[in-house]
Parts: C-alpha cells; sequence; structure tokens
C-alpha cells in the first residue's frame, strides 16, 4: 500500500507553524515540519526537517523522505516571518526594514522556487498571511507592507505557474494564544486555522485567496 504523500510545513518551529504542523497531523495527514532548528516535541505524524538556507531545504526534504520512507510532499505550507511592533516607517532602523523585508517577503518568493518543482501539477501551494497585509498597522508597517506584497507575489505566481496551484490563507486576526499580542479584539484558533487550510489542500477548485 502506498503511503499518502505528506503535508510540507515550512517554518513548523514557529508558533503558528508548529500548531498547524500538529493540527494537520491529527487529521490523519503525515506531515514535513521544516525549520533551520531542530524541532521540539515534534509529536506523532510530524517528521522534522532541519536545513540550513532555503535553497538546500529540497535536498533535506529528499533525505528525509528516504529515512522515513515516505514519498516527497504533496502539498506545501508556507508559515514564514511574523509579526513585531516597533518604531513608525519614517523612524524605524533601515537595517530592520531591510531584514523585515528579506525575511517576510522575499524568503517566501525563495521558497516558492525551491520548493514548487518537488510538487506535481495540481499540488497546492499555500501561503500564510496575516491581518495586517489588509489593514495599515502604526508600528507594524513593515509587516503590512510586506504582507501587501506578500498577496500579490502569490497572485503572479498563481497567473504564471502552469501545474502547482497557489493560495493565500489570510488569518484575519490574531492567533489565540500567542502572548506578542496585545490584547486583540478577536483571535482565531489554531483549530480554525488548520480546519481552513485543510479545505484548501483537498479542494482543486479552492479560492485563490481564502480567509480564517
Amino acid at each position: 500500500m502506498t503511503s499518502p504523500r505528506p503535508v510540507l510545513v515550512v517554518g513548523g518551529g514557529g508558533y503558528v507553524g508548529s500548531r498547524v504542523a500538529h493540527g494537520l497531523a491529527a487529521d490523519g495527514r503525515p506531515v514535513l515540519a521544516a525549520s533551520r532548528h531542530p524541532v521540539e516535541d515534534a509529536g506523532p505524524g510530524v517528521t522534522p526537517v532541519v536545513y540550513g538556507t532555503l535553497p538546500t531545504l529540497p535536498d533535506a526534504v529528499r533525505a528525509t523522505c528516504a529515512d522515513a520512507g515516505l514519498p516527497l510532499p504533496g502539498a506545501v505550507v508556507a508559515s514564514i516571518g511574523g509579526w513585531h511592533k516597533g518604531a513608525t516607517l519614517l523612524d524605524d532602523d533601515p537595517e530592520r526594514w531591510t531584514a523585515t523585508l528579506a525575511s517576510h517577503l522575499t524568503a517566501h518568493l525563495d521558497a516558492a522556487r525551491a520548493l514548487a518543482p518537488l510538487l506535481r501539477p495540481g499540488d497546492p501551494y499555500v501561503v500564510l498571511n496575516g491581518a495586517a497585509s489588509r489593514e495599515p498597522m502604526a508600528g507594524s508597517g513593515a509587516i503590512s507592507v510586506t504582507g501587501a506584497g506578500l498577496a500579490m507575489l502569490v497572485q503572479v505566481l498563481r497567473r504564471e505557474t502552469d501545474g502547482v496551484r497557489f493560495h493565500e490563507l489570510v488569518i484575519d486576526h490574531a492567533v489565540a494564544g500567542d502572548d506578542r499580542n496585545e490584547d486583540p479584539a478577536q483571535t482565531r484558533t489554531p483549530a480554525q486555522v488548520v480546519r481552513a487550510l485543510g479545505e484548501v489542500l483537498d479542494q482543486p477548485g479552492a479560492a485563490a485567496v481564502v480567509h480564517v
């Protein structure tokens, strides 16, 4: 019997990414949790993939799958970046802006370039984005700008790519339990995120942009 193809979660060691990985595994999906650092307490159904840089990630995925007796992934979930609050855009450190651009936008393009070739035609590649991509947030301007750019990046990849289907899953409110969020008006539970994500993964006709 052929094993089901796993879901590769990039950023599987982060707050959201780790919860996505655990939730997908709890739903019975084999999961590869990719992180630059060892993933502690990966949990049942989650196989850690440790890598150095994004261009080296495909080889790390292939090696991990071979060692674990798993097929190559049939889907990618990119949970890259994060959220922070600080100075206004005009007063922010230029180096911080450059670092945010690299970690929140360029890294997504690098990941897509590296990982899309692992997938087959029709396989899903889902990018996670946040509320700041749609709402200008004072003190988190770099996150808003790169998030808006990420939304367009996914749209362009979807237009230019014949085969892999690219989607953006927008988490419209803070993820519950993340203490970096200061008194959010609303939250989304990890279970809600995983449920919406599962629908995108399983439905070939899923919308290009899905909100949760």
